[in-house]
């Protein structure tokens, strides 16, 4: 069986490795959202992460404010709908 290249494993921050498949990659006001959908428990809902710098290097962490997690969402829905 061939592997997904849209999967993408992660730890969280307990340590725990988690797969998920990435939705896409979308630019909001001038930062770099990625949105993910867990593989294994993908009615959990898409998670929405943030390309942050810290300490010059790149991580992503997670989107707290409901308001910019839904700003997101709206602009990706935006972008599959053309």
């Amino acid at each position: 069986m061939a592997e997904n290249e849209n999967i993408v494993l992660l730890t969280d921050d307990e340590g725990n490795e988690v797969e998920f498949e990435h939705i896409d990659t979308v630019e909001m006001n001038e930062e770099m959202y990625v949105l993910l959908l867990p593989v294994k428990e993908p009615d959990d809902g898409v998670v929405i992460l943030k390309f942050e710098e810290v300490d010059g290097e790149e991580i992503l962490v997670g989107v707290e404010d409901d308001e910019e997690a839904q700003a997101v969402l709206d602009l990706y829905n935006l972008s599959t709908e053309e």
